[in-house]
């Protein structure tokens, strides 16, 4: 007999367990909110208890099963509230043995009738559940080691917003139009009457954080909150909000699909569609902003992902996590701007509100595998072991599913019960490796896909370690120079540069100052030492030119280590894979490099142009006036004319060799921007002296009337040639470097880091 002496005459077949695509559990949530609603109303409306069996799906199977779990939870919490025969587990099994199948009794219903029995002043004893439900026992002892006096696993609670529709007046505000509802929460586009000003409004039930979550995040890329305020004796929340009237990605996704083609006219014709909808603005007010208009759609994609990366980032910095990331969640400004929204899912199997089946509402596809995991109850990740890298796996699921139409990983099913369902979706997703069904044939798109591959690594330690890392990435392939660089930093000779600095860098230094010391040695030994008096003045000659050059070179070498050396340390982390310790001071470096390398030499070659004549003098007992300008003007010329090749070899290294692996690890900050304008003036600066001191070398010969002077025949030639020959290989390097430099730059303005550095 049942309840109030009327016979339950149920007999449900056993029905084998039916599979349900992902995404028709999805179209199925609104449909699993008003069985819901169905039930709560007769509950409301009848004196009666109403029979389950009558509001369930006649259809057998996997929704069938998920509609009874929550009409469950709803008929125990009225029978507790209106005294009626409260019914155990036991007895719902009785009636619909389907509830225990494939997999045992559902955890999250053994604690919901814990929840309803403890809430109602009855003692209970935990042990009787893990009797009751023995191999159900270690899931509900995880279950229990949290405070649960105020935790609930039913939906229904979620449920009362619904009663409100357009036209209500709720507190101070005025609701125009809704802009969307689910079983947790409705938003409508109000109008607040105290500031007369338009925002988005969601009203749900009063639980959770997300209004203390919103408030602490202010970033271009985030939904900004207002404030909230609260309905007294309703148990629901006013949470409003910056109104973003382009619509939701999701409909931008829907529309491409349905038109079976993706490209940015799509991205503006849905935006066009939202807003002529709300009739808030006109969409040819409003047009897209320049970053869009005429990009591929690999590049809108890119775009739309580095924004909401570099949101993510921000979010992560102020300690909080998304978790709930999906095209639903990311709103778009008319102008086409990705905005991300919605940080109320604090996910933890253990919380309130947050039952796998909770999740159905499309969430559970953009999931990490860790994440997935943690939404089972028996396994033993908890929320607490996640952290961003969960964010960068769901945007990278996003990402694929905007770029490519479908999520990467298919047509997911739900088979069995959800718990089963959770791991058998974080197996796909180790198992897996995400294959477009037609690969972009663009290089912004192909660059992409390899990107989206890595977010969407099954390890957390595989993926992108930081979401700015990622945005980062992001901004580089939308500049084809800067992937080219990141490319180029891994083979052929600047691939052997990263990995060997000291060898690449002293053959960059040492080389120009060896030819040109040659060269002065002998202009010197011809224009010089053959013209002075005595026979022992070239030996003389040849022990100053041994010593000095004995002590310059290594001397040179020493130093040029010295400040190579964080550079090196800091390749050597980046290449192994290792934490760096002061990536900025390592950049720094390399930035300055050629000036330093290039100062330091035509320091040494000024010395040993006063320590020439000197030494020469002490040796020979005397030298001519005219000699000492002589051996100072020819070693300033050679030295400054040397010193003009390292910068530009070195600077190139350091643009195409050291710094590309650095920004991969640590991404560009204002430090770095200003080093690279830096870089890029001195590049000018050092090419004038590439060919400015051949020609002022010529001109002192000129004028100093040695034109005749076989010797100075010699270094006429010379000069000529190298000042020609040189001062165009140095333009078309300093052309190329200029150009890197100018793309790196420009992908600093999409990512570059808020915050200075102090450090140097």
């Amino acid at each position: 007999m049942g309840l109030h002496g009327k016979p339950l005459n149920i007999n449900i077949d056993d029905q084998p367990t039916v599979a349900l695509k992902l995404d028709d559990a999805v179209a199925s949530w609104d449909v699993l909110a008003s069985f819901m609603e169905r039930f709560l109303e007769q509950w409301e409306s009848e004196s009666l208890p109403p029979r389950v069996a009558d509001f369930l799906p006649p259809e057998p199977g996997i929704f069938r099963r998920m509609v009874l779990i929550e009409l469950i939870k709803i008929d125990m919490e009225y029978r507790r509230q209106r005294n009626c025969d409260f019914l155990r587990l036991e007895d719902y099994h009785e009636r619909f043995p389907e509830l225990a199948r494939p997999d045992g009794m559902p955890t999250d219903l053994i604690f919901e009738e814990y929840h309803v029995r403890k809430t109602s002043g009855e003692q209970v004893d935990l042990q009787e559940y893990g009797q009751r439900f023995p191999s159900q026992a270690d899931a509900i002892a995880r279950l229990f080691k949290l405070d649960h006096h105020t935790m609930t696993t039913s939906l229904s609670d979620g449920l009362a917003h619904s009663k409100f529709s357009t036209g209500d007046r709720v507190g101070d505000f005025y609701l125009m139009s809704s802009l969307g509802a689910g079983a947790f929460g409705s938003v409508f586009l109000a109008r607040q009457e105290t500031m007369q000003r338009l925002v988005a409004l969601k009203i749900s039930m009063d639980r959770g954080t997300e209004a203390q979550t919103l408030a602490q995040l202010d970033h271009p890329n985030i939904v900004r909150v207002y404030d909230q305020c609260r309905l007294p004796g309703q148990n629901l929340r006013l949470l409003y909000m910056q109104f973003v009237a382009g619509g939701t990605l999701q409909s931008v996704i829907r529309e491409g699909n349905r038109r079976q083609s993706r490209d940015v006219k799509v991205l503006a014709d849905t935006v066009a569609a939202t807003l002529d909808k709300t009739g808030v603005v006109s969409a040819s007010n409003v047009p897209l902003k320049s970053e869009l208009v005429g990009r591929s759609w690999s590049e809108v994609t890119c775009r739309i992902g580095m924004e909401l990366a570099s949101a993510l980032h921000y979010a992560h910095e102020q300690g909080i996590l998304h978790r709930d990331v999906k095209p639903a969640n990311v709103l778009l400004e008319a102008n086409g701007t990705a905005k991300l929204a919605d940080f109320n899912i604090s996910f933890s199997s253990q919380l309130e509100g947050t039952s796998p089946a909770a999740y159905f509402g499309g969430s559970l596809a953009y999931m990490s595998p860790e994440q997935l995991e943690a939404c089972h109850p028996e396994h033993h990740r908890q929320a607490s072991d996640l952290d961003g890298r969960s964010d960068v796996f769901s945007l990278g699921v996003l990402l694929w599913e905007l770029l490519f139409g479908s999520r990467p990983f298919g047509d997911e099913e739900i088979v069995g019960s959800w718990y089963t369902s959770l791991l058998d979706m974080a197996e796909i997703r180790r198992e897996q490796v995400p294959q477009p069904k037609q690969m972009p044939t663009d290089d912004v798109g192909r660059r992409l896909v390899a990107i989206l591959r890595r977010c969407l690594k099954p390890e957390p330690r595989d993926r992108y370690q930081t979401a700015e890392l990622l945005a980062r990435d992001l901004g580089m392939c939308l500049e084809p120079r800067v992937a080219q660089l990141q490319e180029r930093s891994k083979r052929g000779l600047m691939g052997w540069a990263s990995h060997h600095p000291v060898l690449a860098c002293i053959a960059a230094g040492i080389g120009p100052n060896a030819i040109a010391g040659f060269f002065n040695y002998v202009y010197n030994d011809q224009a010089i030492i053959r013209k002075l008096e005595g026979t022992n003045a070239f030996d003389a000659f040849w022990n100053v030119q041994f010593v000095i050059n004995g002590i310059a070179f290594p001397l040179a070498t020493i130093i040029s280590v010295w400040y190579l050396w964080p550079i090196v340390k800091g390749l050597r982390q980046v290449h192994d894979q290792e934490e760096p310790t002061d990536l900025l001071l390592s950049r720094r470096r390399a930035f300055r490099l050629g000036r330093f390398v290039s100062y330091l030499g035509i320091t040494e070659w000024i010395i040993a142009g006063i320590a020439f004549p000197v030494a020469l003098h002490i040796l020979l007992g005397g030298l001519e006036r005219q000699w000492y300008f002589h051996f100072v003007g020819s070693l300033l010329i050679c030295g400054m004319i040397a010193a003009a090749y390292p910068f530009f070899f070195l600077s190139t290294l350091a643009i195409r060799a050291f710094i590309p692996p650095m920004f991969q690890a640590e991404p560009m900050n204002k430090s770095d921007v200003r080093e690279l304008r830096w870089l890029s003036r001195h590049m000018d600066w050092f090419l004038y002296l590439a060919g400015g001191v051949p020609a002022a070398g010529i001109m002192l010969l000129l004028v100093a009337g040695h034109i005749d002077d076989p010797q100075s025949g010699l270094a006429l030639k010379v000069l000529s040639t190298v000042g020609a020959i040189g001062f165009g290989f140095a333009l078309s390097l300093s052309r190329s470097v200029h150009a890197d430099i100018e793309a790196l730059l420009k992908c600093s303005e999409l990512f570059t880091d808020t915050r200075d550095s102090d450090r140097t």
